[in-house]
């Protein structure tokens, strides 16, 4: 089974990453950088 993920924003502990950044941090996907990135490097990034 997957466990949750925290964010290192606002703290909230979330299943489905990108979801939970397009619903409540919509300017971290508005970053150049962010396409860029792989989801192993978003996870690192913005979660723990």
């Amino acid at each position: 089974m997957f466990g949750k993920a925290k964010c290192k924003i606002c703290g909230e502990k979330i299943r489905f990453a990108l979801r939970h950044l397009r619903q409540k941090h919509p300017e971290t996907l508005i970053d150049e950088d962010i396409s860029n990135l792989r989801m192993e490097n978003i996870m690192k990034k913005y979660f723990t």
